[in-house]
């Protein structure tokens, strides 16, 4: 079965910057698709968010669990 090697905390913090970014980029692209009303876009970008919160949640657990 595969192992994954552990993630280092540099590595850890850096996703977690880009994790957020990109939530926020992405909420903020979705606030404008839900003003000019393209739904499409906006059901697209709160997966986005929604992926990506997640992905900050356990990479912040992540970083305080081995502290």
């Amino acid at each position: 079965m595969y192992q994954p090697k552990p993630v280092s905390p540099k590595q850890n913090k850096s996703l977690l910057i880009l994790n957020a970014l990109l939530a926020l980029i992405s909420l903020v692209s979705g606030l404008m698709a839900l003003y000019y009303s393209q739904w499409t876009i906006v059901l697209g970008m709160t997966l986005v968010v929604l992926s990506s919160c997640i992905n900050v949640y356990t990479c912040w657990k992540r970083m305080k669990t081995k502290e």
